[in-house]
């Protein structure tokens, strides 16, 4: 008699159950599971571990969807969108414009001693609640490095004041042979660029320009500190030593006879410190003990646009003067437009001369620095990030020492012929800002770049040391330093 079949038992029955688990079961719920070729459908595998759903590519729908006519409204909207991201990009550009055109419509409202007192409520507060700004987000460390940093030193300052005043006065003198009578381009106008030549940096625009580009901040800022203060002994003298000969004799300081040079140390050295120095270690301070609080203060409270909108009002300032001397009225246009277009052209040239000294010159890296040959290193002169801040450092003139300069040198002028000293200095700042916005979006691109390539470049040998230690354990390296040698 056949034996009926026996019927699986209870440990047979969960083990394969536990089997049939484990056939089904994922495990490791990060990994992505995959599928046959020409399948459309990616399973991937849940974080919790449960079972894989299949997820539909949306790229299908959204093909489908941009390829949806938009209506009026939207391509509207869609317009203005745009217009108004351009706007909110650009705003610092058109800034400019308008305080220009309210320094041309109201000049006494933001003059030195007109409505606003300008001297102290722009010209001291404005600027150092930029330089407090600066010492708020500067690191001290890099302050430091900065102070050290003799190479960034030597490109801005034999630019400032070797290189520039050499070219205008080269220029001037030019104009003053080419027209001796001055029938076409005013005298004090020629002596105003001569005393803009010989200016140091400016004070505020470059350090606000040199953070919107992603600049050495901490470069620009120990530059500002070291032309200022520089300048403050060689502007006077440099200036006394151009208009010396006999030809420019009628553009010597003529003093209202009240302090003379020493007025002009005491003047720019009481600006600074209560524009500059003051403000500078007390955010230095503040960012030291406060670290946590100082960056949420500069990331909640937009501190950089407020430093940008304290440059507009300095800007009104600077024109405001200019329009209330009437030195607009009574220059020639042509003289304007001369005076214009070798602002425009110094800027653009020291710019050049600038970027090429810093980044196309080889020199001799660290020490630690090694070539595959062996041999040290060479490379730029600068990084990118310290070539942005000479670039606005080394071709910028200020008004921090040009005001005290003309205001007491040439006090004994009348208004007039002192505003038209001032117009090139007020003039050539107009022109670099307005350049320098454009050179910010610039500068900000070519360093984003010049780092993705540092990064790849760091990659790549990262890579290739890798490969070089893989080969040396396999034992290629040494069969390889063999050959060379028997070559050899």
């Amino acid at each position: 008699m056949a034996a009926a079949p026996q019927s699986p038992s209870g440990d047979s029955t969960s083990e394969a159950t536990s089997t049939l688990d484990r056939a089904i079961t994922p495990t490791d719920p990060l990994t992505v599971k995959e599928v046959p070729d020409g399948d459309p459908i990616d399973l991937v595998r849940g974080e919790q571990g449960a079972r894989d759903k299949p997820v539909q590519p949306p790229a299908r729908e959204e093909a489908q969807e941009d390829a949806r006519p938009l209506t009026q409204g939207q391509r509207a909207w869609k317009a203005t969108k745009r217009v108004l991201g351009l706007l909110l990009d650009q705003w610092f550009l058109i800034g400019i414009g308008v305080v220009i055109v309210l320094a041309w419509a109201f000049p006494n409202v933001a003059r030195q001693g007109g409505e606003m007192h300008s001297e102290w409520s722009i010209r001291l507060l404005c600027v150092a609640v930029i330089f407090l700004i600066s010492g708020l987000s500067i690191p001290p460390r890099n302050m430091y490095l900065r102070a050290r940093d003799w190479r960034l030193h030597l490109v801005c300052n034999i630019t400032t004041f070797l290189l520039f005043p050499t070219i205008v006065f080269a220029i001037v003198s030019a104009v003053q042979a080419a027209d001796p009578e001055h029938k076409r381009f005013d005298r004090w106008a020629l002596v105003g660029l001569v005393v803009m030549g010989v200016m140091p940096t400016t004070v505020s625009s470059n350090v606000t320009m040199t953070g919107l580009a992603g600049g050495d901040v901490a470069g620009t800022t120990i530059e500002v500190l070291l032309g200022n203060t520089l300048g403050t002994f060689l502007s006077p003298a440099l200036l006394e030593m151009f208009l010396s000969g006999s030809t420019w004799d009628f553009g010597k300081p003529v003093a209202s006879g009240g302090g003379g040079i020493g007025e002009v140390y005491r003047q720019v050295i009481e600006q600074l410190g209560y524009s500059v120095f003051i403000p500078l270690f007390v955010g230095e301070c503040i960012q030291y003990v406060f670290p946590k609080q100082t960056k949420w203060t500069l990331k909640t409270f937009y501190l950089a646009k407020v430093g940008t909108f304290c440059l507009l009002l300095v800007i009104w300032s600077t024109f405001s003067g200019a329009f209330y001397s009437g030195s607009f009225e009574r220059i020639s246009g042509e003289a304007v437009a001369m005076i214009v277009c070798v602002n425009l052209g110094l800027y653009l040239l020291f710019s050049l001369v600038i970027y090429a000294v810093c980044r196309l010159v080889p020199v001799p890296q660290g020490k630690s620095t090694r070539g595959e040959d062996g041999k040290r290193a060479t490379g730029p002169l600068l990084s990118p990030e310290r070539t942005i801040a000479a670039l606005f450092c080394g071709g910028a003139k200020g008004a921090a020492l040009g005001a005290p300069i003309v205001s007491i040198l040439y006090g004994g002028l009348s208004p007039i012929d002192r505003g038209l000293v001032s117009l090139p200095l007020v003039l050539y700042q107009g022109s670099q800002v307005a350049l320098g916005q454009g050179a910010v979006v610039l500068l900000r691109k070519w360093n984003e770049r010049q780092k993705l390539r540092e990064k790849e470049a760091a990659e790549g040998k990262v890579r290739k040391g890798d490969e070089e230690a893989a080969r040396a354990s396999s034992g290629e390296g040494r069969l390889d330093e063999e050959v060379k040698r028997s070559g050899a």
